[in-house]
């Protein structure tokens, strides 16, 4: 009788095995018989669960995305103030070989996003419901509401610029710089809301 094999669990194999093609070898090796050589099939076992390259780089961005944000939401939930929104934003910063090999990916997936509408359109769904989410977490402090969507703006341009800086110029931006970066730009962007906790 054939082992049955649970989806998800394969999936998240894929996944992973993106992750680590990616990491290791950049976005031009991210092919389906990369990926297949990576996980020890062949590419006809790996087209039965995925239908192409696009199909590829979206699983394993869902998996980065999804290990971030429960990063980011267990420091603002077991945290208070403004340590607790650095912290949180710390986690979309490459301060790690976890977190630097993240911030990898997400360059790869945005250099062929540039030229795939499917992966834009993921890109942009993504940022809008993280937006969405800070949105909501500053309201619920008492930032007004047009105020608190400049502020998303502002801290997420500025956190995925330094993400950027940092992987291509990590001379430069030393995890001590970083940290420093992020806070001001946090205690900037407190002060321009009249608050003065945390």
């Amino acid at each position: 009788m054939p082992r049955v094999v649970d989806g998800e669990v394969r999936r998240t194999e894929i996944a992973e095995a993106v992750l680590r093609v990616l990491a290791r070898d950049g976005v031009e090796a991210v092919t389906m018989r990369g990926v297949a050589v990576e996980l020890g099939c062949t590419t006809g076992m790996l087209t039965h669960w995925v239908e192409g390259r696009a199909e590829l780089i979206r699983l394993a961005l869902a998996g980065i995305v999804q290990r971030q944000t429960d990063r980011a939401l267990a420091c603002l939930e077991g945290g208070a103030g403004i340590d607790a929104v650095v912290q949180a934003l710390e986690q979309f910063l490459p301060l790690d070989d976890e977190r630097r090999e993240e911030a990898i990916i997400w360059l790869g997936f945005w250099a062929l996003a540039v030229h795939d509408p499917a992966l834009r359109f993921e890109n942009r769904d993504r940022y809008c419901e993280f937006r969405r989410t800070c949105t909501r977490f500053l309201r619920d402090q008492g930032a007004p509401a047009g105020a608190a969507s400049l502020v998303v703006d502002h801290v997420m341009s500025t956190v995925d610029g330094m993400a950027v800086a940092a992987v291509l110029e990590p001379e430069h931006w030393t995890v001590a710089r970083q940290r420093r970066t992020l806070r001001h730009v946090v205690e900037m962007v407190r002060d321009s809301l009249g608050g003065s906790r945390g």
